[in-house]
């Protein structure tokens, strides 16, 4: 007798959720973070093991406070079913609930097919594979299962969380795996992709150097360029924290391979008016004010004035500005504080002029340099800064300012020296 094939339902979690039945995919409605469907994603993610009620109750409702929690689960179970049957779920209750477990209902006619586990078992079968070829196989079906991070719309929740960081690991290792491979086999555009698709799943997981690390093996010097112009600013810029020593490896790499492009000093100067240009259309009706560069790029600006001070005598000061609160204190809360630096930015955008410098030093300091100013001066420029950030934040925001001149810190780098040796 011939055995009845079962229909099978795919159940993706990995970059969105879905259920295909057969060849249908379901429409679940537009609203993805619906309690219905966290409930339906628990219960399928659990599998046929089931999940406790008391869990189910924690990981949908969290630490809310319910009037009767049974009744508010019976409630969404309802809902579940009645929605779920609507789209097209096949099944009489779709979830089962015996003894206070709750799990999907046990089809003979249908499969159930997640792509969670499916992910875990091809890992599985990769890790104990002896044959190079089988188990290369195996990394790559399992790359191509995984479609991106663990249900990104419940992303926070501690039930989703536990399972995301597992899962992220074995993640992890099959680019690691496949990474080595390609480089190996000298593959660098299957490399390129590789990472290119793995930084768009975890754009925070350092992926962007090993996508330059391949455009460099490739010999796209041009492009590999762009991008680590880009992935430095944003480790400057975004997250405020120093160039990686590996990014800075692909920076001296792309400076031994890159040749001379154009030997016409024209076309150089019309791609700095270009970026000049933009840079002016996308201020728009704002006034262009002081130069805010990197950390980075302030220390270089830093060191070439005090070049030109030691040649030519020009009087430059350094100003420190520091956010403080009513009474003089440092600001605790961070989205206050936050807030406050924003607007401190723009008091130094609009109220300083277009040849000083300044840098974001820290989440509540900023530094200037300017340039051609007296010391009596710079009292003057405080009080105007601190006009502007009390029209901006009110009358009791604060910053307190510290300032010395570049000519002055060669003798204080000397007096400190010498303090130390005496010690």
């Amino acid at each position: 007798m011939e055995t009845k094939k079962k229909t099978k339902i795919y159940v993706q979690m990995l970059g969105g959720f879905s259920i295909t039945v057969g060849d249908e995919k379901l429409d679940l409605g537009s609203n993805s973070k619906a309690n219905f469907l966290k409930l339906t994603e628990i219960v399928l993610l659990r599998g046929m093991g089931g999940v406790s009620k008391r869990d189910l109750i924690d990981g949908i409702f969290g630490h809310k406070s319910l009037l009767d929690e049974n009744n508010s689960l019976n409630n969404l179970l309802h809902q579940a079913r009645t929605q779920l049957k609507k789209a097209g779920m096949p099944g009489r209750k779709i979830i089962d609930g015996k003894r206070g477990v709750y799990a999907p209902e046990n089809n003979p006619d249908y499969e159930y097919i997640l792509d969670v586990q499916e992910f875990e078992d091809v890992c599985l079968k990769a890790k104990s594979e002896k044959k190079d070829d089988k188990k290369l196989y195996y990394y790559q079906k399992a790359f191509g299962i995984y479609g991106g991070e663990l249900l990104p719309e419940f992303a926070t929740d501690y039930w989703v969380i536990l399972e995301s960081v597992r899962l992220k690991r074995l993640y992890d290792d099959v680019v690691d795996f496949l990474g080595k491979h390609y480089k190996e086999a000298e593959d660098f555009e299957a490399l390129f992709d590789l990472y290119d698709k793995a930084n768009k799943i975890y754009p925070d997981n350092g992926w962007q150097i090993e996508m330059i690390d391949a455009l460099i093996l490739r010999k796209e010097y041009k492009t590999a360029y762009e991008l680590y112009t880009k992935c430095a600013h944003y480790y400057q810029d975004e997250l405020e924290v120093p160039i990686p020593d590996a990014l800075r490896s692909c920076y001296e790499r792309l400076s031994d391979n890159v040749r001379v492009v154009t030997d016409d000093i024209r076309q150089i100067q019309a791609n700095i008016i270009r970026k000049d240009e933009k840079l002016k259309s996308e201020m728009g009706t704002r006034k262009i004010g002081a130069y805010l560069c990197p950390f980075t790029s302030f220390i270089d600006v830093y060191h070439v004035l005090r070049r030109n001070l030691e040649r030519r005598g020009s009087s430059i000061f350094m100003m420190l500005c520091t956010l403080v609160d009513y009474e003089g204190k440092p600001i605790q809360n961070q989205e206050k504080l936050n807030a406050r630096a924003e607007i401190l930015q723009q008091s130094l955008s609009e109220g300083l002029r277009k040849g000083d410098v300044y840098t974001k030093y820290s989440s509540s300091q900023y530094l200037i340099l300017l340039i051609g100013t007296k010391r009596e001066d710079c009292a003057i420029i405080y009080q105007r800064l601190s006009r502007r950030v009390k029209e901006l934040a009110g009358s009791r925001a604060e910053f307190r300012y510290r300032i010395v001149s570049l000519a002055e810190i060669p003798g204080i780098l000397d007096r400190s020296q010498q303090g130390e040796d005496e010690e």
